[in-house]
């Protein structure tokens, strides 16, 4: 029985995988529930998983904390009478325990050893802008060895010249391969973390402005002989508007050229003479996209744009503009409406994790697996491994029935995979294979089962380090005896509440009859929606139907609602609350039309009350499913709360809510 789900109905599972340390608030009690006493750190360590922040927690106000406590009193009650019931030691619950450890403790690895250092050095970088000049080298990754070679000897001897002194321009132009190199003498312009290549990146912020690699370094492009021109703090993002004069080509000669910029230099010569810049936009630039907005671009941050634009815009601080700039679409005007510096780590840390997946966790898991393998001596037997496949027919995969039958009892046991004096024996690795959903489908060649071999010895890896994880890690067993804890009060909860919520046809029928003023069909109103796209009209319209204009025939000849869904043209009955057409119409009598309304888009509407109806109950048969959802909910409250009631005269509960007033005013270290 698979107990995980329906795990979000407990109060207090754990919400987030991986939260700080519990806050240092004193011991003081607040909760005393038979023998185990609950100090102030407990309490806020609980309030806190299930708040969205410190500061939320902190603003909390006395009559929520105290409401949190009761929770927590009921937790504790029912977790007490749950072990005192042994439900921990039920077999499918330890089973279950188990079987969630193994992959709990790899994520929590991965997060403790892979992503947060990574996101943390990602978010480093990213404080800082580097400008660098590099020379490529093409060298693919299968390239020969002798290739491979050639090209690194190549660039060795490019970096010797260059730090004796020649020009790294003309070198740049001469050696490198990459085809901008042309136009840009090998500048790759202003970059931050995740926006180069992992190797390239990590030689680069190693080195100062002003120095060159002192070897090669090697990507999947091949290799690059690097200069940093400059580095500097980041400027985080700006906001900018700009006014255009567009070229008429994409290739402009020189005629489209001279009037482009005679056209620029008279919009310049405007705003020196106080025009507003926004409203010159709007009337002058030949931006199509951002003309109607005063010509803003928005929020962005380095290399959002072509670089000449985006190079004169940063120099820009809030309220300067540019002089006349030049890019391959025309020539440009641009003012910094406003400028945000560098985000905090907290409030970038989401966005961080993104780009971070996106862009480094894999070469950071190939690391550090690497790492583990040197740790563990770990070795696959390949001569085993071509034994396995020799017994295997390559036209088939692991999804084919009795597909690994031909296999031999020989090789079965043989070890295939070691790690530190353990084994893994051939029949380990086929059983996985076949019972393991991740593995379906996979080809019976020595590439595939090769790769399968490497996936199945990752996760030995990781499991063979989560080995003790609990005692070596506090947060890890607080995580662990959370999760048991929340498993076992789901079994409890099922056996106490749940399972007794049964209905049947006279009880809902019984439950309506003194409910019946729970189930109510809303007030609703019918009504016919005219809309125009102006106030001018709206009004014009208006004027006409007080005057004994058809509403129907206007109907036809101007744009409908595009919400009327009948074959009159009106909605049909829909709630008062539907919308503010419909609460509008509530005040009117039947046939009245309301005044031109303005609606969201702009455009003007003139409704027509057509029908309307009070609130009334539901019939039982109408109610359905709503009486048994009301029930099984009253039923469960009551179920839950005579329970603990029950538990409260084996436990006596004491509460201290005044020390409620000291939670929340340290906040924990992250």
């Amino acid at each position: 029985m698979k107990l995980l789900h329906g795990m979000y109905c407990i109060l207090f599972v754990f919400i987030s995988l991986f939260l700080g340390c519990s806050p240092k608030s004193s011991d003081v009690l607040v909760l005393e529930v038979g023998q185990q006493k609950v100090p102030l750190s407990e309490y806020e360590n609980f309030y806190l998983r299930n708040s969205p922040d410190w500061d939320a927690a902190s603003k909390s106000s006395m009559s929520e904390r105290e409401h949190f406590l009761d929770l927590l009193t009921n937790y504790k009650l029912k977790l007490q009478d749950a072990y005192d019931h042994h439900i921990n030691e039920d077999s499918d619950i330890v089973s279950e325990l188990n079987d969630y450890r193994s992959s709990l403790a790899t994520n929590f690895l991965l997060d403790k050893e892979v992503t947060t250092p990574g996101v943390k050095q990602l978010y480093e970088r990213r404080r800082e802008e580097i400008r660098a000049q590099h020379i490529l080298l093409r060298v693919t990754p299968d390239a020969k060895p002798e290739d491979t070679l050639a090209a690194y000897a190549k660039a060795a001897n490019i970096i010797s010249r260059a730090k004796a002194g020649t020009n790294f321009d003309s070198l740049a132009l001469r050696y490198s391969e990459d085809p901008s190199v042309k136009d840009n003498k090998g500048d790759l312009y202003y970059f931050s973390g995740g926006e180069m290549v992992g190797a390239f990146e990590n030689g680069a912020y190693a080195l100062h402005k002003g120095e060159i690699s002192p070897e090669p370094i090697r990507s999947p492009f091949g290799y690059h002989v690097l200069k940093i021109t400059d580095r500097q703090p980041s400027r985080g993002t700006i906001k900018v508007s700009h006014i255009m004069a567009r070229f008429k080509s994409p290739t402009p000669d020189s005629a489209d050229v001279a009037a482009a910029m005679i056209r620029i230099k008279g919009i310049q010569d405007s705003l020196k003479k106080g025009w507003d810049f926004h409203k010159l936009a709007i009337k002058m630039s030949e931006d199509g996209g951002s003309a109607s907005l005063g010509g803003s671009l928005g929020w962005f941050g380095r290399r959002h744009f072509v670089q000449p634009f985006d190079e004169a815009a940063f120099k820009l601080k809030a309220g300067e503009v540019s002089g006349i700039v030049r890019t391959p679409f025309g020539y440009h005007l641009i003012l910094c409406d406003s400028a945000k510096p560098f985000g905090s780590f907290e409030s970038m840390t989401e966005d961080m994790k993104k780009t971070y997946q996106q862009t480094r966790y894999q070469d950071d898991y190939k690391t550090y697996i690497n790492g583990l393998k040197k740790e563990y001596n770990y070795f696959v037997n390949d001569k085993v491994l071509d034994e396995l496949v020799a017994q295997l027919d390559s036209s088939k995969t692991t999804d084919d029935s009795a597909w690994s039958a031909n296999v031999s009892q020989s090789v079965r046991s043989k070890p295939v995979i070691l790690l530190n004096g353990k084994s893994y024996s051939v029949d380990t690795v086929l059983s996985i294979l076949n019972t393991k959903q991740d593995y379906r489908s996979t080809p019976l060649r020595k590439s595939s089962i090769a790769n399968r071999l490497d996936q199945i010895g990752e996760s030995v890896l990781l499991e063979t380090k989560s080995t003790g994880l609990e005692a070596r890690d506090p947060k890890f067993h607080d995580l662990m005896k959370e999760y048991g804890e929340g498993i076992v009060l789901y079994k409890a909860q099922q056996n106490e509440v749940w399972s007794k919520t049964g209905v049947s046809d006279s009880v809902l029928r019984a439950y309506y009859q003194t409910h019946s003023d729970s189930f109510m069909i809303p007030a609703r109103v019918n009504i016919s929606v005219l809309v125009f796209d102006n106030d001018t009209l709206a009004y014009i319209m208006y004027d006409s139907l007080r005057h004994g204009a058809n509403f129907s025939t206007l109907a036809a000849l101007y744009r409908e609602d595009p919400n009327g869904k009948t074959s009159d043209g009106s909605r049909g009955m829909q709630p008062i609350t539907t919308d503010d057409l419909t609460r509008r119409a509530d005040s009117l009598s039947i046939g009245d039309i309301t005044e031109p309304i303005a609606l969201d888009n702009g455009a003007f509407a003139v409704v027509k009350l057509i029908d309307k109806k009070p609130a009334e109950p539901k019939t039982y048969e109408d109610a359905g499913a709503e009486v048994s959802n009301a029930y099984q909910d009253y039923i469960s409250k009551k179920l839950e709360q005579e329970w603990v009631d029950r538990i409260k005269l084996r436990y006596p509960v004491v509460q201290f809510k005044d020390a409620l007033l000291g939670a929340f005013h340290t906040q924990p270290a992250q």
